[in-house]
């Protein structure tokens, strides 16, 4: 509850800034374009609107979980892009039209929150722009198009981020746009020199895309990627003092973590941080009882990814309903291992039957109250049993 009231402020105040900002920047580009009063008050309120347009689409994509790219709770970063954008646009008219770099304004707006407000982002700034130009609407459409391509093409990526398709499907399609409306309508024989700033912007616009792009996997898409492989890494101190604690425990953290990993790979599930909580699901019993308490202390001390926090406190917190698929997956992992575990240990020689025990488990999880209101499909269910079953073999290695 503290958290979400600090979030709201922490929303109210940087999109009331934003609001602001833009008006004061496209005041402050009215000024220096000495622009006629009634254009100026115009462009202000455009842009003003334009920019509440965008806070909405904002806060409806967060409310519906709309965003792209862990861009949850980050209204800073995007405002800042934004405002960014906002400002380049305001000086962009003092380059031809053909080398204006909107390409790269709009994937990184869209990428910085998702498409429809990256959309809704990119043509408050070239809105500004064309107006600033004395440009017409061919140049708005030519830019508008190529933007919600990028937008488009750059919003499907994986976890990889493999960029190399998108940026050329981007590129030819800037390339056809300004060919169709710039080039060959300039008043004058076509000629090789009038691609030369086309030309120049296509190699502007690729060389910004591939750094910004690469800064943007590193320290947003990647951000946890050298974290999740230190935790997850079976000698990683943490899990090597449970080892040293108890080796029943460790064997029964590293059994959940391979299955919970290979479920998550197979649904496309957030596979490090499910794997990590396979780990560490019963890490608490290192400072005692294993207590959402101890949990939480640890993750602190050895910082834990966010993401792999919210799913041990679902798991370990008493308190907290089991809601994400992550969590269900590392729920049916424990429950089969540990009963494997628990039959080996009363008799190492005894035969089970693999299939009859997971029906079980299964079946008494779905009966009990556990799983309510869990985001979990039947398809997902499904899936997940039947990978358990593909698993007899790895099994025997539990005794």
């Amino acid at each position: 509850m503290e958290e979400n009231k600090r979030n709201f402020w922490k929303r109210i105040l940087v999109f009331t800034s934003l609001f602001i900002l833009s008006g004061g920047i496209v005041f402050g580009g009215g000024l220096l374009y000495q622009v006629q009063t009634d254009r100026m008050i115009r462009d202000v309120v455009m842009a003003l609107a334009g920019t509440g347009l965008v806070i909405f689409s904002f806060t409806l994509s967060e409310v519906n979980g709309l965003f792209i790219y862990h861009n949850e709770n980050r209204y800073g970063r995007f405002a800042i892009m934004y405002l960014i954008s906002l400002t380049a646009s305001i000086f962009l008219p003092y380059l031809p039209v053909t080398g204006w770099p909107f390409l790269v304004i709009f994937v990184l707006l869209g990428v910085f929150s998702n498409g429809m407000t990256g959309l809704a982002a990119g043509c408050v700034g070239l809105l500004m722009a064309v107006n600033y130009s004395g440009g017409d609407y061919a140049v708005f459409i030519l830019y508008f198009i190529s933007g919600m391509v990028g937008i488009l093409v750059f919003s499907t990526l994986d976890e990889d981020f493999h960029v190399g398709i998108p940026i050329v499907i981007s590129m030819l399609m800037l390339m056809l746009c300004l060919t169709a409306n710039v080039i060959l309508f300039a008043q004058e024989k076509l000629s090789v020199a009038q691609f030369l700033i086309p030309a120049i912007n296509l190699m502007v616009c690729c060389i910004l895309l591939l750094i910004s792009l690469k800064v943007f996997s590193s320290t947003v898409i990647h951000r946890y990627r050298e974290k999740y492989m230190e935790i997850n890494d079976p000698e990683c101190p943490l899990l090597v003092q449970l080892k040293d604690m108890s080796k029943e425990e460790y064997y029964r953290a590293v059994h959940t973590a391979y299955l919970s990993d290979k479920i998550a790979r197979r649904l496309k599930l957030d596979d490090a941080a499910v794997k990590a909580c396979g780990y560490y699901h019963r890490i608490g019993k290192l400072k005692g009882e294993n207590t959402w308490e101890n949990v939480e202390a640890i993750c602190e001390e050895y910082q834990f990814p966010p993401r792999a926090r919210q799913i041990l406190k679902e798991y370990v917190d008493p308190g907290e309903k089991i809601v994400s698929v992550d969590t269900c997956v590392v729920l049916f992992a424990d429950n089969i291992v540990a009963s494997i575990l628990y039959l080996f240990a009363k008799n190492p020689k005894v035969e089970l039957d693999y299939v009859q025990l997971i029906d079980t488990v299964f079946r008494k999880k779905l009966e009990s109250d556990e799983l309510w209101n869990n985001e979990i499909s039947l398809g997902q269910i499904h899936e997940m049993k039947k990978i358990f079953i593909e698993e007899k073999l790895y099994y025997d290695f539990l005794r």
